[in-house]
């Protein structure tokens, strides 16, 4: 066990040591450093204890927001996309190299595997970048926000991201998810082989939305050849003779569980009208809306194809992770270099979370409530940071 709650202070004090020499040395080229490492920390602090932008903290603490808001300023646009990337890099690295040394059978249980996905922000102002029109598939209907694609690798229980981009309408190249992910996965591709990990080996799956993209040809080419694409009901299949939609073909097999897997299903061979042969594997899943996926690329066994979808609702947790018990969109951080602040302060959350999670502390939720009942954030705060730290940005009552 690695510790216990009564302990979870002294594991945070640890912790935040930890991030505070790597940060240091990340932003080694930005000035006044210290300080506005110090800064990052507090507010992932206070993101873990509920407190999702500055202001919030700043009432906790009796301190001047202004103050935290301009040395997030100082900071660059290229210094936080840089942070960002290195960050989940990092945690992705020591992750897989630890999963390639796993035996056969354990790596099978794990099941490694990535995730691509886009989620909406829902976002007002006219302040804020990357705020467009963008179709909710949550609320079904076209809203304005900030599009955010992840590319998200799932081990196990860990669910780590290494790709988050925020997507724009405007500018003279890469405006469009496609081309967008076909550019960072080459990046991905390029950025692990540097750390001898052939990330290609991994299967990749995609909800129904770039089943009519054109993408699974050009990342097969690239060795990403363990693709599944959700299938949507109208998706046509000629098996034969017989042309029929997904749908019809689901309710006209028996599915049944077969080697590898215990989950209901069918294999199915056939041509589809845009991507030519295809593998589609029809199955029941309690609970899951998707009941078909594409295996477009390379033939995959059902078995082997399933694993990799039922990793697929990962990206949804990450997500409501991220906007839900982390606050990402509660920020006001205005301009690019703002917007890429935000998701990068997030993030750092999300790893300082995962770094304080253990047998009795597993969720975002169970660690809020733990921390919420050693201290309060005040005690908390005072307790970790230096006191002439908080004495500098402290609101004269006089």
């Amino acid at each position: 066990m690695k510790m216990l709650k009564g302990d979870l202070v002294m594991e945070l004090q640890e912790q935040l040591t930890f991030y505070r020499g790597i940060l240091l040395q990340k932003l080694s080229r930005v000035q006044e450093k210290e300080e506005i490492v110090e800064i990052m920390l507090l507010l992932a602090v206070g993101m873990l204890s509920g407190l999702y932008n500055p202001h919030q903290v700043a009432q906790q603490l009796e301190i001047s927001p202004k103050e935290l808001y301009q040395q997030l300023k100082e900071v660059s646009l290229y210094h936080w996309r840089k942070l960002l990337d290195s960050m989940m890099m990092d945690v992705a690295i020591e992750r897989l190299k630890q999963y390639e040394k796993l035996s056969s059978a354990s790596r099978s249980r794990r099941q490694a595997s990535l995730t691509v996905d886009d989620s909406l922000i829902k976002r007002l102002g006219e302040a804020l970048s990357y705020v467009w029109s963008w179709y909710s598939g949550q609320i079904h209907q076209v809203t304005k926000g900030q599009d955010l694609l992840g590319i998200v690798l799932k081990i196990g229980k860990e669910i780590i991201p290494l790709k988050l981009v925020l997507v724009s309408k405007k500018g003279n190249k890469n405006t469009n998810k496609p081309q967008l992910l076909i550019k960072e996965m080459a990046a991905l591709k390029a950025a692990f082989s540097e750390a001898g990990i052939d990330i290609t080996s991994l299967g990749v799956s995609f909800d129904s939305w770039w089943l009519g993209q054109d993408i699974s040809k050009k990342l097969g080419d690239m060795g990403f050849d363990k693709q599944v694409i959700c299938a949507k009901q109208a998706t046509q299949l000629k098996v034969g003779r017989e042309k029929n939609s997904v749908a019809q073909h689901f309710f006209e097999y028996s599915l049944q569980p077969g080697w590898g897997h215990t989950t209901p299903a069918k294999r199915l061979k056939g041509v589809n009208p845009k991507l030519g042969n295809v593998v589609v594997i029809l199955f029941n899943v309690v609970r899951s809306k998707a009941f078909a996926i594409v295996v477009p690329s390379h033939p995959l066994r059902t078995c082997e194809a399933l694993r990799i979808w039922l990793n697929h609702p990962s990206v949804e947790t990450f997500w409501k992770r991220l906007k839900h018990w982390l606050g990402q969109g509660k920020m006001q951080l205005q301009k690019r270099a703002g917007a890429w602040a935000e998701l990068c302060l997030r993030l750092l959350a999300y790893f300082l979370a995962m770094r304080l999670f253990d047998q009795q502390v597993r969720t975002l939720n169970q660690l809020y409530h733990c921390l919420r009942r050693q201290k309060t954030f005040g005690d908390l705060i005072r307790e970790h940071f230096h006191p002439l730290f908080l004495t500098t940005y402290a609101i004269s009552h006089s």
